[in-house]
């Protein structure tokens, strides 16, 4: 189960219609448990750093998507880091340039679908 979700974030990411580069940086699944991160280069140069941590039931345990442009200067970035007891979603909360704002738990989907309306 984890692997086929794995093999359908793999597939999203390397098919999107603005993706230039894919690389896979590490895959570990564990009976109960998978891990994994990679980036997607974007034609304009910007990159998008995913990881995800996963339970068997696919429940997102850790995450992050970070968006940064070609000078590795941060666009957005989304992740679950419980540190912004402020933020009414917490954990999940969305980092936009140097403001921290409220957020639900993207999908990869999600998160390529407003890459693609900001192009």
């Amino acid at each position: 189960m984890i692997q086929e979700y794995f093999d359908f974030l793999k597939k999203i990411a390397s098919t999107f219609a603005l993706t230039q580069e894919f690389r896979l940086i590490k895959e570990v699944i564990a009976l109960n448990r998978g891990f994994i991160r990679f980036i997607i280069k974007f034609i304009d140069g910007s990159e998008l750093h995913v990881f995800e941590h996963v339970d068997a039931r696919l429940h997102k345990t850790d995450y992050s998507y970070h968006w940064q442009d070609e000078n590795k200067k941060l666009i957005k970035r989304w992740d679950n880091a419980p540190h912004h007891p402020e933020i009414k979603t917490r954990p999940h909360h969305m980092h936009d340039e140097d403001q921290i704002k409220p957020s639900i738990e993207p999908t990869l989907t999600a998160i390529l679908k407003i890459i693609e309306n900001n192009f």
